[in-house]
């Protein structure tokens, strides 16, 4: 007998802002391993890359009304805040499945 096929929640990764948004065509020796990777500066200063598609994530990909929404964070940091969702694919690598983006208003009063 085999154990039932189990379905994992994404996960959420740390609040941060955009840092860099790479993003590779058919033609280069990087597409077959991933298509894309968006580097997210997190609150502590870690960096840590999501990336998409090719054979660390295959079947994660990123539309690219998405992807545009990441270069639209990146021009908007540090004012636009974004936390990742992903899955762990191959060779542990964070593979984004989503993300929320909000508007990061300063502290009032003090």
């Amino acid at each position: 007998m085999s154990a039932p096929a189990t379905t994992f929640a994404d996960s959420s990764g740390s609040l941060g802002t955009v840092d860099s948004v790479t993003l590779y065509e058919s033609s280069s020796d990087d597409y077959a391993m991933a298509n894309g990777v968006v580097s997210v500066r997190e609150k502590t200063g870690t960096k840590r890359d999501y990336k998409w598609g090719g054979s660390l994530c295959p079947g994660r990909n990123v539309s690219s009304d998405s992807i545009g929404m990441l270069f639209d964070a990146l021009r908007s940091q540090p004012n636009v805040e974004i936390v990742p969702s992903y899955k762990v694919g191959n060779g542990a690598t964070r593979c984004l499945t989503g993300f929320k983006l909000s508007f990061n208003r300063p502290e009032v009063g003090g």
